[in-house]
């Protein structure tokens, strides 16, 4: 689940908890409004308006807390960075010992 720059704050309108009726709606962008009706991450309820879903919860809380710290931070950086072109020592790549 990725969001784009106009659904973040488009579903960040929603994540208090809040209904918006179709003419509060109508003010805002309509291409994030209608990607996140194809999701499914609002919806609309008769009598109260548009309303942010399980999914939709889970597609902000999936954007606030994805995991980005490496399990191995001892591990060469992406093979794009050449530490060389900034006057860095290579990192020493240590052989492999099998254990009999």
């Amino acid at each position: 689940m990725t969001l784009s720059p106009r659904q973040y704050p488009m579903l960040q309108t929603f994540v208090g908890g809040i209904y918006m009726s179709i003419e509060q709606a109508q003010h805002y962008d309509q291409r994030p409004f209608r990607s996140m009706l194809i999701r499914d991450w609002i919806a609309y309820r008769p009598g109260r308006g548009f309303h942010i879903t399980p999914l939709g919860k889970k597609a902000f809380d999936v954007f606030h807390h994805t995991e980005i710290q490496r399990k191995n931070p001892y591990a060469p950086l992406t093979k794009f960075f050449d530490p060389t072109v900034f006057g860095l020592k290579q990192v020493e790549k240590r052989a492999l010992h099998a254990v009999a």
